[in-house]
């Protein structure tokens, strides 16, 4: 029987669905969260702190007014906003410390009444960068430089992820430019608040999976039998793992049917990649207007092994992002080929029935390291 798409689906549905029903069974607490999933074993999370334990990289996920509590007494400086993805707050083989690149600046740049700050989200797009640079420069009055790397994979994402903005959609956090762009954020971040801002959250734990309901007999009704679950079943408190594993398992199990792994060649897809560049260009004309200065790096990316992406694509990439600071008067950094192979990590398996997968995207603490020498001068130059 010759394979079609609708084979291939149905094969992957069913095999997901088994590998996720065991998944279930085996899930234990303190097993890998489904965002840390792509990560590999060796790869871990890691968010820099200052030296009394002040967090000085965020991700959207964490307490905003925590980490603006955190760091206030840094604002009076000079400030610089990096804009990352989960390379800015990865660590390969993490070893007793070790630091990011975020971190390394943080320490280097703090005695030249600088403040290197970092917010990243994985796989962030550049409409969630746009989103995120809106935020802070309405936080930071003191916010000097905009660092924006550009990694063109990610130029295949597109939208606002709920999981991420939800906090600061709570905040009722709107940004007040007046384009197309904006608008459908700003609709984007509406949809996330609360719908049931009117309950006493102390008496009621509200489930974030029934948070588009109305106030309603179904809404009280599913709550409860929410709070049933979770009081009785473990597994019910870590559902967001179950459901995140459940796709993994149909992704994995696509991959292997069609050969799909860690290098093969991830095209561009034009509507994204245009939606993307637009957020770019309104991030730079933004910060111009408010006289904040912008660097736009491209990013490094393991070139001793083939990359997952068409040479002649990431080449006119490439181009494209220093054609575009140019017209700016910009400044633009390519560092794509300042680490070796030898500090790269490997990423979990994108297909099934093997361990690990080569990683082109996190990296060692050394080669953190790199990366932080290589910015700071251009950091300095522009302050």
């Amino acid at each position: 029987m010759k394979l079609n798409k609708d084979h291939i689906v149905f094969f992957s549905i069913c095999a997901g669905a088994v590998l996720g029903i065991l998944f279930m069974a085996s899930m234990k607490p303190g097993d890998i969260k489904f965002e840390d999933a792509a990560l590999g074993k060796g790869t871990v999370s890691y968010y820099a702190q200052d030296s009394e334990n002040n967090k000085i990289h965020y991700i959207p996920k964490h307490n905003p007014s925590l980490f603006f509590s955190g760091i206030s007494h840094y604002l009076k400086n000079k400030t610089v906003l990096y804009l990352g993805n989960s390379q800015s707050h990865s660590i390969n083989q993490l070893k007793e410390n070790d630091n990011t690149m975020s971190g390394y600046l943080f320490d280097e740049l703090i005695d030249s009444n600088i403040t290197f700050l970092t917010a990243s989200i994985p796989n962030a797009n550049l409409q969630e960068h746009y989103l995120l640079y809106n935020y802070f420069s309405q936080k930071i009055p003191t916010l000097k430089l905009l660092i924006i790397p550009i990694f063109m994979d990610d130029l295949r994402e597109s939208g606002i992820r709920e999981s991420y903005f939800k906090q600061i959609s709570e905040e009722k956090f709107s940004i007040s430019q007046n384009n197309e762009l904006a608008q459908e954020i700003n609709s984007q971040l509406n949809s996330f608040k609360s719908s049931n801002n009117n309950i006493d959250s102390t008496k009621i734990e509200v489930n974030k999976d029934f948070n588009t309901l109305q106030e309603t007999t179904q809404d009280i009704v599913e709550r409860k039998l929410n709070n049933k679950l979770k009081s009785n079943f473990s597994f019910w408190e870590n559902r967001e793992n179950i459901r995140g594993k459940y796709f993994l398992n149909l992704y994995k199990t696509r991959n292997t049917i069609l050969g799909i792994s860690s290098q093969t060649t991830r095209k561009m897809i034009g509507s994204r990649y245009k939606k993307n560049m637009t957020a770019l260009k309104l991030m730079i004309e933004e910060a111009e207007q408010n006289n904040i200065k912008v660097i736009l790096v491209i990013p490094p990316l393991r070139q001793d092994i083939k990359y997952p992406y068409d040479k002649n694509e990431y080449e006119k990439f490439k181009l494209e992002i220093k054609e575009l600071a140019d017209i700016h008067s910009t400044s633009f950094v390519n560092i794509d080929n300042i680490v070796a192979g030898k500090y790269w990590g490997h990423s979990a398996s994108t297909q099934l029935f093997k361990d690990k997968d080569y990683d082109f995207m996190h990296f060692q603490a050394a080669a953190h390291k790199i990366m932080a020498d290589s910015l700071k001068p251009y950091i300095l130059k522009e302050l």
